[in-house]
């Protein structure tokens, strides 16, 4: 969300409209299950759980979960991202535990990849907070 913030200066209509332009490029030149469509998904669900649209960013996220599960693998940090979107996504829902079930199967990732202070290790440690305090919300970036 920082990053969407930071690029389109929060003009999420504007980021809303040029990511899913991207994405349709992508789509046509690439077609519908490729890998470099990923991270224009990443970024819509990004964006679209920044915006309290938590249905359609888990309608996109999973599909990038799914192209990057078959393309490069579950043990992949992208991976772990996605998964930890969509565990914001659920949070966002009100479905807490399938929301701490994501984001522990991407913590579980990132610890193997990454080292414990790691920015994206902490940021998922504290949305799994999250998910045991009622009320607290997840830091979607």
């Amino acid at each position: 969300s920082s990053g969407i913030n930071a690029e389109y200066g929060g003009d999420y209509d504007g980021a809303k409209s040029k990511l899913t332009s991207a994405l349709q490029m992508k789509q046509k030149r690439y077609g519908d299950a490729h890998i470099n469509l990923v991270p224009t998904l990443m970024n819509l669900g990004d964006l679209f759980n920044l915006t309290k649209q938590p249905n359609k960013a888990r309608e996109v996220l999973s599909r990038a979960l799914k192209i990057t599960e078959k393309k490069i693998g579950m043990k992949h940090p992208d991976a772990a991202k996605i998964l930890r979107l969509l565990g914001n996504s659920f949070y966002l829902m009100g479905d807490l535990s399938t929301s701490e079930k994501l984001l522990n199967k991407s913590l579980d990732i990132l610890e193997q990849v990454y080292e414990t202070d790691h920015p994206y290790v902490l940021a998922t440690r504290a949305d799994l907070g999250s998910c045991t305090r009622p009320g607290a919300a997840p830091r979607i970036f």
